[in-house]
């Protein structure tokens, strides 16, 4: 359980963006082919063949590496995004490029030389745009002059792309004579203004950032590398490898901070699954419980919303005559509450086994965790001790969720009492008992926020009517029965949505001395 909500992430519902991006990548990579079998080679001088066989041969790379993308589907996030879509702009660029040269010199397609050389230009904006983005989600840039830069790049941005439409009226940047020859303005410089002041804003980002020196070195290739390609082929007319420089920073940026990171989720994946089977093996869950004992049928569930959660339950004989019911939910999630939730797990254990009453042992534990708790880390709990001869349940709340009690021959209804606060939160409190009497046939269902609060699309939530709702269509059903069905109902609910928060339940059938009697009797 947070204080603080945060909103699902809906990341996963943008997973198209990465194998629409390999689409595109190939569609450009097969029109760039087609074209220049079209055009075939006549006429062409051996720098134009080079700036093609380059622009051919980069599109390609880029393909490859937005396929590998497409493949490694566990990885999709932002930044994945953010990458392919740089390399599919690069790949536009490319394409662009190529094109302009099949129609270099012929006066019947003056006019489409003028709008391939246009959104070529354009093309360049949107790629050094799209790499500011990447650097500074991949550096984490977040700091207020880069808010304020980031702003001045966002300004300035469609008046760049405006200046670049110019050109089809006023040749601005470049002019296309009449005989469908390209050439370059003497304003030419303009057009390089914004890459400039990307690149700019880009060094002293990396002089102030954070990031490690091999991640700050990788993206400053970004600016060196096109830059001495500028200086190369500034008065070189008939070869243009500018974005293929770019496009060996984009490469450098993949192999380099991308391997780096898959190491690290390597490694990260592997702690993950070794804490998950440790939780797992931590939590009871062989049934049936005492298959011996016939005066109760209980079953548990906990389905982390990450791989290892914060919820948490329990369940285990005291005595011959009484049985321990716990059900908690730690503050956070991933490892830290896992280790805070095995540790509130053992406290509250030990220290039922030496006969302490729900509220004294909620006590003592949460004087315990006070006392070395840097992290201030808590955990709601709900703890009771049921007496297997009689029915009478002791509890006592500990800021958790009101549990559903059914009756005999009734329905399931909140159990509705005064909360104690949660443990971890203020050494030195005391916390209320509670004692109902469970009559043979009744059920007791206890469960963690996580059912109740899963949201949907349009964070609508799951809420209590629609759980009351489920529980009594099932609740002649076993304890596991009613368990599948709540999760199953839940899953339909939130479809696709990720799930948020741990799913956690715990029902208890309680059958009683009376209905054994009955039972050896027939």
């Amino acid at each position: 359980m947070e204080n603080v909500r945060q909103i699902p992430t809906k990341l996963n519902k943008l997973n198209w963006i990465v194998p629409a991006c390999f689409g595109c990548s190939c569609a450009l990579l097969a029109a760039a082919i087609s074209l220049l079998m079209v055009r075939g080679f006549d006429n062409m001088e051996h720098s134009w063949l080079f700036s093609i066989g380059a622009d051919l041969f980069c599109m390609a790379v880029c393909v490859m590496l937005c396929f590998s993308c497409v493949l490694n589907f566990k990885r999709r996030n932002e930044h994945t995004r953010v990458f392919v879509g740089l390399l599919t702009t690069n790949a536009m660029a490319m394409f662009l490029d190529e094109a302009a040269w099949l129609v270099q010199g012929i006066p019947q397609f003056r006019t489409l030389n003028l709008i391939i050389n246009v959104l070529f230009y354009m093309n360049g904006v949107v790629l050094i745009y799209e790499f500011w983005q990447y650097v500074r989600r991949v550096l984490k840039m977040e700091n207020s002059l880069m808010r304020a830069a980031d702003s001045i790049l966002n300004l300035l941005l469609i008046p760049t792309l405006l200046l670049c439409l110019v050109n089809f009226f006023y040749p601005l940047y470049f002019m296309v004579d009449e005989n469908g020859w390209y050439q370059r303005c003497d304003k030419w410089y303009i057009s390089q203004l914004y890459m400039f002041v990307a690149l700019l804003i880009v060094i002293l980002e990396l002089l102030m950032s954070r990031a490690s020196k091999k991640d700050r070195l990788v993206a400053f290739s970004f600016v060196v590398i096109p830059l001495i390609n500028q200086l190369l082929t500034r008065y070189t007319f008939g070869i243009s490898t500018q974005y293929a420089a770019m496009l060996v920073s984009i490469v450098l940026i993949y192999g380099v901070l991308f391997a780096e990171r898959e190491k690290t989720i390597n490694s990260t994946e592997m702690e993950l699954n070794v804490a998950t089977r440790i939780q797992s093996d931590m939590l009871p869950n062989t049934f049936p419980f005492l298959p011996d004992r016939t005066e109760f049928d209980l079953f548990a569930s906990m389905t982390p919303a990450k791989e290892v959660g914060g919820d948490f339950y329990d369940f285990f004989m005291v005595d011959d005559d009484r049985l321990a019911l716990v059900i908690a939910d730690v503050s956070g999630k991933g490892i830290p509450a896992a280790l805070f939730m095995m540790a509130s797990k053992i406290l509250i254990k030990n220290c039922v086994m030496t006969g302490k009453s729900p509220g004294e042992v909620l006590r003592t534990i949460n004087n315990q965790i006070c006392e070395n708790n840097q992290e201030e880390m808590f955990v709601t709990v709900w703890l009771g001790i049921l007496n297997l001869s009689d029915g009478t349940l002791v509890s006592a709340n500990a800021g958790h969720e009101y549990p559903l009690l059914k009756t005999p021959d009734g329905d399931f209804e909140l159990v509705k009492s005064k909360h104690s606060f949660v443990v971890g939160g203020m050494k030195g409190l005391k916390y209320r008992e509670t004692e109902l009497k469970l009559e043979p046939g009744a059920k007791l269902f206890l469960y963690t926020d996580g059912v109740p609060e899963a949201e949907t699309k349009g964070e609508k939530q799951y809420g209590y009517d629609r759980f009351l709702a489920v529980v009594n269509r099932h609740k002649n059903g076993t304890p596991k029965e009613l368990l599948a069905s709540v999760e199953t109902d839940v899953k339909d609910f939130v479809q696709e949505y990720p799930q948020f928060d741990d799913l956690t339940m715990l029902c208890v059938h309680y059958i009683g001395k009376d209905d054994n009697d009955e039972r050896a009797d027939d």
